[in-house]
């Protein structure tokens, strides 16, 4: 696994435990913006068996891609970048062109891994499949600094988990290998399906200490070195925060991984209409609210130069969650309410009325128009 902070280049895979989150859209989007900002950016397509990124970013799936480099591993990574319309953003399209590469040998994984990480550019984003199989799980792998789209609904929250789940555990078992009763004793402890019985990862490490302290301390490490990132989207109420922050607190509690948030986007009409024109959303509708808050994700990203680790001001935010809910307190309030008050035509409601309401909302958060502006952390300086 890339400890992405110690490196200037940002391999970043983004990955959803439930499909029909957004996954793809914000993947797109977030790669033009972070081009837009001057930073050579790469999209690859590894949504194996379902590749469709090249819609979102409107180009015509005639290209060769990945499904091509595992017919012929003769070919480089480099022969597959398609130069985009926009600059310093190229894309790799994944097996459209190919069948059967839905389930990959171990192999071939080694061989795109090989190939990915050795690209030269600033940031290279990772489309991935839904859900936890090994192929999703061991390209999710290849850095600490993955990104977990997910809505509030209660099946994808519990989906988000259980892929946080299966990717440190499937890496904490390669790392264990070398020890094979350190290793059959976490497959026994993830083998128990008796209800309430899963230890914790503090437990597991515990018991991995009394066979092998190293390995033990080894997992914990493995553990505090995890850093991904949640993305909270279709989001309909700046509470839903809420929901998030309550799976930080399970993921830290069972897993002893520090989740982070990079922002939560609303649900909102300009993408469905973006979809339909086959153009990237932010092309399609730059003022839209979902366009302003995946670029302020993608600003979080670019002034952290040591991401996934963000420069947090700790004196104002207790931590990147925190951030969130104001922020989406503050969008909810400059882009949602109105627009719900002008669809549901108040009764008897003048505008000055609907201005003072606004006002007064605009009052109670006043110190975080101060602060955020768009963009809530501090600069960085290494």
């Amino acid at each position: 696994m890339i400890i992405t902070e110690e490196t200037r280049k940002k391999i970043i895979p983004i990955a959803s435990g439930k499909g029909g989150v957004g996954k793809s859209v914000l993947t797109s989007n977030l790669g033009i913006v972070l081009a837009a900002n001057g930073k050579k950016t790469i999209l690859i397509d590894l949504d194996m068996g379902g590749s469709n990124l090249h819609t979102y970013l409107g180009i015509k799936n005639t290209n060769p891609g990945i499904g091509n480099f595992l017919s012929d591993q003769k070919k480089s990574f480099d022969k597959l970048l398609v130069e985009t319309e926009y600059p310093n953003l190229s894309f790799i399209p994944g097996d459209v062109l190919v069948s059967g590469t839905a389930n990959l040998l171990q192999s071939e994984k080694n061989a795109i891994i090989k190939e990915i990480t050795a690209i030269e550019a600033d940031y290279i984003l990772l489309d991935l499949g839904s859900g936890s199989s090994h192929n999703v799980v061991d390209f999710f792998l290849i850095s600490n600094s993955g990104i977990i789209v997910t809505t509030t609904q209660a099946p994808a929250v519990l989906n988000a988990y259980g892929f946080l789940k299966n990717s440190l555990y499937r890496h904490v078992y390669r790392s264990l290998r070398s020890n094979k009763r350190a290793a059959d004793s976490l497959e026994k402890a993830l083998k128990d399906k008796t209800p309430g019985s899963t230890p914790t990862a503090q437990q597991i490490a515990a018991k991995i200490k009394r066979i092998d302290k190293r390995k033990g301390q080894a997992m914990l490490d493995e553990c505090a070195a995890f850093r991904p990132h949640l993305v909270i989207n279709m989001a309909e109420q700046p509470d839903e925060i809420d929901i998030a922050e309550s799976l930080k607190e399970l993921v830290k509690n069972t897993l002893s991984i520090d989740l982070g948030c990079l922002g939560v986007v609303f649900r909102d009409p300009a993408v469905n209409g973006a979809i339909e024109e086959i153009t990237p959303l932010v092309v399609a509708a730059p003022d839209a609210p979902a366009s302003i808050q995946i670029e302020r994700i993608a600003q979080k990203i670019i002034q952290s130069e040591r991401f996934p680790i963000m420069p947090l001001d700790l004196d104002m935010y207790e931590d990147s969650f925190a951030l969130a809910r104001l922020e989406a307190e503050t969008d909810h309030v400059e882009y949602h309410e109105p627009a719900a008050a002008q669809a549901n035509g108040v009764a008897g409601m003048s505008a000055e009325d609907f201005l003072a309401i606004v006002s007064a909302h605009r009052k109670r958060i006043a110190e975080l128009e101060e602060t955020i502006k768009r963009l809530t952390i501090s600069n960085y300086s290494s």
